[in-house]
């Protein structure tokens, strides 16, 4: 999940060379700009399938992290049911 969540944030921020990918607002109220930290901080929130608003993804960006969320959603339930077809093999 650490791999997946640093590989999305690598994405998120080569995305940012190209286009505006995320909303973050600062103090003043005006777009903020992002660094990798912003970044990392929207994957792990996305990932965990958390998504507290503060930073709110735009463009090619919203199909990413659709997909991240997805992953974060989907792969604890692989491998919980994975260790349940273990724990019935050893019985």
């Amino acid at each position: 999940m650490l791999s997946i969540t640093f590989g999305f944030a690598v994405l998120y921020y080569l995305l940012s060379f190209e286009e505006v990918i995320l909303k973050i607002p600062n103090s003043t109220g005006t777009q903020g700009k992002g660094d990798f930290f912003t970044y990392l901080y929207f994957s792990g929130v996305t990932i965990l399938s958390v998504g507290y608003g503060d930073v709110v993804p735009v463009g090619s960006a919203r199909f990413f992290s659709l997909i991240q969320a997805s992953i974060g959603l989907l792969l604890p339930t692989a491998y919980f049911m994975k260790a349940m077809n273990g724990s019935n093999d050893e019985n």
